[in-house]
């Protein structure tokens, strides 16, 4: 009988040793990376009623975190310059350690299916040169990937499913294209590890990534759904926020990059206020009110079979007009870069190298990369013809030898008509149209889908624009 209590308390030892164990969120992990140069917070969980005690590998700090009544623990730790890999112990009472962590710089990565799109592409849906960044992707190279997965929730998630993975062609693969140019592109330029965190799902609204909170300041916005018994597995107001970004509240990013609007083009005007709400939401969320954020306006696309549709254009109108009224924003114009029979471009190493180099220059503070497009700023009449200046063209504006077909000009009619177009002095443009005496206003571009042909002299395309806003 005695041996017997013995082996039952040596089994319940070993189970309160079990439970006792530290529980860690899916994005704290082996070969994650970690902020540096900044305090990073670790969080968990514990069914132990006792302290948390972790040590990193860089450090002989130990840090120590009492675990609250609910079994929830959390510390910040300072992360010195780039390195690793390095390892993570967390004791408990039993000890839990995670390795193969870096430190470098780690964006979240958001939108809908344009930033979902993995780099081996849609079917009949192509990336362009996927199969060699697929084959060229090497686990030694320390860019790590982390994707959360599909999450709809009515109420506030404190984690996600994910898993961080290597730099291996598999999980390149499958991964987002949009993340992953733009990752491969910070880690050529930096040399420094690079954590890619995507977060993204097809087809989606703006208001379904904003909090229920931000979002009562659009009464028009139903959020019924969260408290209803419906449960569809489609994305609704607040929903994909619940389950897909606030799980990650917690973990330390540089930034953001955003690829998304296409879902809200038919209101332009709202989206102009909800995008505005959007990022202070999230600026709110990760305690960060200067958060760098560089976004994608959406690409040209044949959405009707009327040529003369500007649903798009409009879209495109109020992003660029973020860009001015958000602080510390920047954005990738893709007018080169569209395709008029799918709404998903297939050049996405474009995409992610601009959002790339808007990062290096504004918040790495690289200046010698001229990462902005060019802006319309003002016109003049001169005689029959308008004349158009621009703003951010330190090195001109460009045609790349090619003929301006994208212009229209309109007299006080408000008729536009095709235009006639020349770069004058490399840094302006002049219009006219011999059957319009007085021209009043231009155009560029302004329609759904176009192929754009005017640039900067760094090579970034100009948005579409129009004078008569």
């Amino acid at each position: 009988m005695k041996k017997l209590q013995l082996v039952i308390l040596a089994l319940l030892l070993a189970i309160s040793h079990v439970n006792a164990k530290v529980k860690l969120p899916s994005i704290i992990a082996s070969h994650m990376v970690l902020q540096q140069n900044s305090i990073a917070k670790l969080w968990g969980w514990s069914n132990n009623s006792g302290e948390v005690k972790i040590k990193t590998s860089w450090s002989d700090k130990i840090y120590v975190s009492s675990i609250s009544e609910r079994g929830k623990w959390e510390v910040d730790i300072l992360t010195p310059s780039a390195g690793g890999p390095y390892n993570i112990m967390f004791d408990d009472g039993d000890k839990l350690f995670i390795d193969d962590v870096y430190l470098g710089e780690v964006w979240l990565c958001s939108g809908q299916s344009n930033m979902e799109m993995p780099v081996k592409g849609l079917y009949g849906q192509p990336v362009d040169g996927s199969v060699e960044t697929i084959a060229n992707a090497n686990k030694n190279i320390p860019i790590r990937l982390f994707n959360v997965e599909r999450c709809i929730s009515k109420t506030l998630q404190e984690d996600c499913n994910g898993v961080w993975n290597v730099n291996s062609p598999e999980n390149v693969a499958n991964f987002s294209a949009t993340a992953y140019f733009f990752g491969k592109q910070l880690y050529r330029t930096l040399n420094v590890p690079v954590g890619l965190v995507s977060s993204s799902w097809g087809g989606t609204n703006i208001n379904c990534w904003m909090s229920s909170d931000a979002l009562k300041k659009f009464p028009e916005i139903s959020q019924e759904y969260l408290v209803s018994e419906d449960v569809s597995q489609k994305p609704h107001p607040a929903t994909l926020f619940n389950g897909m970004v606030y799980p990650i509240k917690d973990f330390t990013f540089k930034g953001v990059i955003w690829y998304q609007g296409e879902a809200n083009r038919a209101n332009p005007e709202e989206y102009k206020l909800l995008f505005q709400s959007f990022v202070k939401d999230w600026r709110r969320l990760f305690c960060n009110d200067t958060m760098p954020f560089y976004y994608v306006q959406i690409a040209p696309y044949m959405y009707f079979k009327n040529k003369s549709n500007i649903q798009a254009a409009l879209l495109r109108e109020v992003q660029m007009e973020c860009e001015s009224i958000i602080n510390n924003v920047g954005m990738a114009v893709l007018m080169d870069s569209g395709d008029s029979s799918t709404i998903h471009p297939s050049k996405k190493d474009i995409v992610g190298k601009r959002l790339a180099y808007q990062a290096l220059n504004n918040t790495y503070g690289i200046s010698s990369i001229v990462s902005d497009s060019p802006i319309y700023a003002s016109k003049r009449r001169e005689g029959n013809k308008l004349v158009l200046l621009f703003d951010r063209i330190p090195l001109g504006i460009t045609s790349f030898g090619g003929i301006l077909r994208n212009f229209e000009i309109s007299g006080s009619d408000g008729v536009f008509l095709p235009a006639k177009a020349k770069i004058v002095d490399r840094d302006k443009v002049v219009l006219w149209n011999d059957d319009i005496d007085e021209p009043v206003h231009a155009r560029y571009a302004f329609k759904d889908f176009v192929i754009g042909d005017l640039f900067g002299g760094n090579g970034m395309p100009v948005s579409s624009f129009r004078t008569d806003r």
